[in-house]
């Protein structure tokens, strides 16, 4: 399959790819979330999320989600064949204390191996340069999971280095590969295509 641009429709609602449907987070999101995330193959590659997860972590974290600077982007991920049933989630996040942003996600296991995670991390790096005008993304992969490091490279990330991470589902830290897009970079590697 072709890679096509993805497609940002009004007021960065919804983000349409080739497969995916990426809709911002509401409120009637959280019993989704909360059943699909509650699963500790997904849960121990991610800093954040506990397992296990309830309902109410997931009403904590669309609290946290709406008090989130305006330069932050958090979106659910949805097949478009099937766009009632979210699949996972994919964000960045702007942290000020380091001016920039950090991409972030999760899918589904029984979507895992598909290219959709890549499919959707493309989109979102567009959607942060060319829509928030975001100077630099971060992200980082628990070396556990070395498809997310396949998912960020493919976006266009490269490799600053190794450092750690608390896994809250884990409760300890976990060594990781921290990684970065500069605008700079996603232009010239556009221009590249």
């Amino acid at each position: 399959m072709g890679r096509h641009l993805p497609v940002f429709h009004l007021g960065a609602t919804m983000i349409e790819t080739d497969r995916l449907l990426l809709k911002t987070l509401v409120d009637a999101d959280a019993d989704s979330i909360a059943s699909k995330i509650n699963n500790y193959e997904i849960s121990k590659n991610l800093a954040r999320v506990p397992f296990p997860y309830t309902r109410e972590d997931a009403d904590e974290f669309l609290q946290w989600y709406k008090g989130l600077d305006g330069r932050s982007c958090f979106m659910t991920l949805r097949l478009k064949s099937v766009p009632d049933d979210l699949i996972g989630v994919i964000s960045y996040d702007w942290i000020e204390t380091k001016q920039h942003s950090e991409l972030g996600y999760w899918l589904v296991q029984e979507q895992w191996g598909k290219g959709l995670m890549t499919e959707a991390a493309r989109a979102m790096v567009d959607h942060a340069f060319e829509v928030s005008n975001l100077g630099r993304l971060a992200s980082c992969y628990f070396n556990e999971n070395p498809a997310s490091g396949h998912v960020l490279r493919k976006a266009g990330f490269e490799t600053e280095g190794p450092c750690t991470h608390f896994s809250r589902a884990r409760n300890c830290d976990v060594p990781v590969t921290t990684m970065h897009l500069t605008r700079a970079q996603w232009i010239n590697k556009k221009a590249a295509v």
